[in-house]
């Protein structure tokens, strides 16, 4: 099992967690409640749950915020998921997040063809992997200061930040106070 703090700021029992591990372990990622915990989990910005539950099924999962706040779930194989809106969501979209279970947090090859596809319509992408979360902001929706780098110097690439891993332990520091992590 892995230890999540917090767990009530997701309004979810450790009994609940147990079954959401139990469930991912199985690779029963659609089981209802572990569905209802990953889109909690992604209301409120807690990738460390999301890559949990990826990292215990071992596949990708997709995570994708449309410009109402509508989260859609979507999984992959233990490689790939690729951004694949569902019908109905309104672009842009804030953000698309998903993971490499055990893997570093890099923009792959099919990443990046996401990304280029996406230009016009992702404004945020975040992967989740081992060591942390890895971010990059599309210049032509955000603001991106000049200097940052970029994940290409041409093509559409260019036109998405590069930006360094933050380990995970920084990523709770920066969401928790550290009592909270403690307990």
């Amino acid at each position: 099992m892995i230890f999540i703090p917090a767990l009530e700021q997701l309004d979810v029992t450790q009994e609940v967690w147990d079954h959401v591990t139990e469930m991912a372990k199985q690779r029963q990622i659609d089981d209802e409640v572990l569905l209802d915990v990953q889109h909690r989990a992604s209301q409120l910005g807690r990738w460390d749950v999301v890559y949990a539950i990826s990292y215990l099924a071992g596949l990708e999962t997709s995570v994708l915020i449309d410009a109402e706040d509508v989260i859609s779930i979507d999984w992959g194989t233990s490689g790939q998921v690729q951004l694949s809106p569902p019908v109905g969501c309104i672009a842009p979209f804030k953000l698309w997040v998903h993971t490499h279970p055990g893997f570093s947090a890099y923009w792959s090859g099919t990443d990046t063809h996401s990304l280029s596809i996406g230009l016009g319509i992702v404004q945020k992408a975040m992967v989740l992997g081992s060591p942390g979360v890895k971010c990059t902001h599309n210049a032509t929706m955000l603001p991106v200061s000049s200097s940052s780098l970029r994940i290409s110097e041409t093509g559409p690439l260019s036109e998405w930040s590069e930006e360094e891993v933050i380990r995970w332990e920084d990523w709770y520091a920066n969401h928790f106070n550290s009592e909270e992590v403690i307990q």
